[in-house]
């Protein structure tokens, strides 16, 4: 039986003046559809990945960083027009106690129209209704999203990760059993860390192939940097073959050299 590799997503905004524009990611979905892709969720990626049940051919996973407003402002309505899912790693410090209620209160009008972008993070309440409306999953990007090689210290991790999936499971019902690390930045030990605290799936920003039986604690991601639809197109037959193996190993120890160098 052929064994396919599942590309997965990544992206942080998708606003008027950002990297991914509305009008780009429409155009995205839908080239997304038009090339028969559907979305898988985090259970039967799982499966997938422990080699249990082998998606198909031609599954996807999109996946937001951060928990920004604009991920249920903008991204939502263009998921739910073409019929995809997401997961939102929400770093949970971050996350606005307002109530989504008076969301016009915080932002702008036209920041609702479209036309502008919305500013700052999503509130419990928004990520409660995303989850609901079950276009959404929820994981967590740590409670701080703190540079773990040069902020903080690599024992914190621990309490990061546990403090993250408590303010989850309180505010919206449930455990989340993802985490994506901020900056791509982790050590082995943040592996162990993690399921200590009832992750059984860790996202890196490493690009690659996920292929049945990878592993669910090193999840490969490619960055969408653009609007560009054949730019998109290449980055999928890339990920999608074992070649993106290759590629994200080339990636992955560039990236590492970059970590030990970064200040900020």
């Amino acid at each position: 039986m052929t064994r396919f590799a599942v590309p997965v997503l990544m992206y942080h905004h998708v606003a008027p003046d950002r990297e991914v524009t509305p009008a780009g990611f429409d155009a995205q979905l839908q080239f997304l559809k038009n090339e028969g892709f559907s979305c898988a969720g985090l259970d039967e990626f799982h499966a997938h990945l422990t080699g249990a049940r082998p998606l198909p051919d031609k599954k996807v996973l999109l996946t937001f960083d951060d928990g920004y407003a604009d991920n249920w402002l903008c991204a939502h309505p263009l998921l739910k027009k073409h019929g995809f899912k997401a997961v939102v790693f929400a770093t949970t410090a971050r996350i606005e106690l307002a109530p989504a209620g008076i969301r016009e209160q915080r932002c702008p009008a036209d920041t609702i129209s479209g036309e502008r972008a919305p500013s700052g993070f999503l509130s419990w309440e928004e990520l409660k209704e995303m989850r609901e409306s079950g276009m959404f999953e929820i994981g967590s990007h740590t409670h701080t999203h703190n540079n773990f090689d040069k902020k903080a210290p690599w024992r914190s991790m621990p309490g990061e990760l546990s403090a993250s999936a408590m303010l989850i499971e309180q505010k919206l019902g449930f455990r989340p059993r993802s985490v994506a690390w901020p900056w791509g930045a982790y050590e082995e030990s943040f592996i162990a860390d993690a399921a200590s605290a009832g992750y059984d799936m860790a996202f890196t920003t490493v690009p690659g192939s996920n292929k049945p039986g990878s592993g669910a604690m090193k999840i490969t991601r490619f960055k969408v940097r653009k609007d560009d639809v054949s730019w998109l197109s290449k980055r999928l037959k890339l990920y999608r073959s074992a070649i993106g193996d290759i590629y994200g190993s080339c990636y992955g120890l560039d990236t590492r050299i970059k970590n030990l160098f970064r200040t900020h």
